[in-house]
């Protein structure tokens, strides 16, 4: 089953993690461009939300990362990685 922004939003409320605008606009950018690099959905991402910094891209990928919710190969949602 794909994953989607809520689902992907609910996971992490579930975990206890905050979930702030940026934080959205960057999950939504990687569902919506599931191959693309860290700068591609930082550029995306900045395009809807232009204070957006690249280390927030990374921080917000990275705690996907962390709770399984992206694998660490490509930016792609993925719920067996």
């Amino acid at each position: 089953m794909p994953m989607t922004e809520q689902n992907v939003i609910s996971t992490l409320r579930n975990l206890g993690k905050r979930i702030t605008k940026q934080k959205s606009i960057v999950i939504r950018n990687i569902i919506a461009n599931p191959n693309s690099t860290v700068k591609e959905i930082y550029y995306l991402s900045k395009a809807n939300q232009p204070n957006i910094n690249l280390s927030t891209v990374y921080r917000v990928v990275k705690s996907l990362e962390e709770v399984g919710l992206l694998g660490n190969r490509n930016i792609c949602f993925c719920p067996l990685c």
